[in-house]
């Protein structure tokens, strides 16, 4: 038990800019268990945040929605959008027979990568911004925890070698029964994004993990403006 409540605690310092320690730790099955399920937890305390500070400041309605919409970003340390980046970037690099891998592992961001993100940001703070602006925070908390629990399915899949992070999240983990019939939708969705970027790459790493969720998020954050104004 112990072993699991540092992962939960390395999981949510690692996906968020929360302020969890965790001192001292050893990686073993229990451990990275315990990240897999920080991760849906991280979307949750994140939307609390999120919800709770919009209702809490005394700013006008537009402003304060626009505003914590970028903020949201800042707390959980813009890491799932590095990882858009690197995924843009490696996915039009496999369209001139480039070497996709050597490219997604460097640091400097291309011009594909930068204008797919910043894409993607846009796209993220419009439809949050909506959704707090109109008070539809149920369907705000559906998407920060829904998206991360991608997680739960992705790991079915296989992933390259390097990627020795998600390979011991794998390698330590299986998905339990019942999160499988209850969001067997989801982890159709999360399998068919992952596979569409594997036939274009040649491999699943962290990155293309990380782009999936980016994109589920962004599309439960528009299914729901979509549920709210029928």
């Amino acid at each position: 038990m112990k072993d699991m409540i540092n992962g939960l605690k390395y999981g949510i310092s690692f996906f968020s800019i929360l302020p969890i320690k965790v001192s001292k730790f050893e990686a073993n099955k229990n451990f990275y268990k315990g990240v897999i399920y920080s991760l849906p937890l991280v979307g949750l305390l994140l939307s609390i945040i999120t919800v709770g500070l919009f209702l809490l400041l005394p700013l006008p309605l537009l402003y304060k929605a626009i505003l914590l919409s970028i903020m949201y970003l800042f707390l959980y340390g813009f890491i799932h959008l590095e990882a858009v980046s690197d995924t843009f970037d490696g996915y039009f690099a496999s369209l001139s027979k480039k070497d996709v891998h050597e490219i997604m592992k460097e640091p400097q961001v291309g011009a594909i990568g930068a204008i797919g993100t910043f894409c993607f940001v846009l796209l993220k703070i419009l439809a949050l911004s909506y959704l707090l602006y109109y008070q539809h925070f149920i369907c705000i908390f559906f998407a920060f925890v829904l998206s991360r629990s991608s997680l739960f399915f992705a790991l079915d899949l296989e992933y390259h070698k390097e990627s020795h992070f998600i390979n011991s999240l794998k390698d330590s983990f299986q998905t339990p029964i019942y999160i499988k019939l209850l969001f067997f939708p989801f982890s159709l969705i999360t399998k068919f994004i992952l596979n569409s970027l594997k036939k274009h790459l040649g491999f699943l790493n962290g990155d293309t993990l990380g782009f999936t969720i980016e994109l589920q998020e962004i599309l439960f954050l528009n299914i729901g403006i979509l549920l709210c104004t029928l």
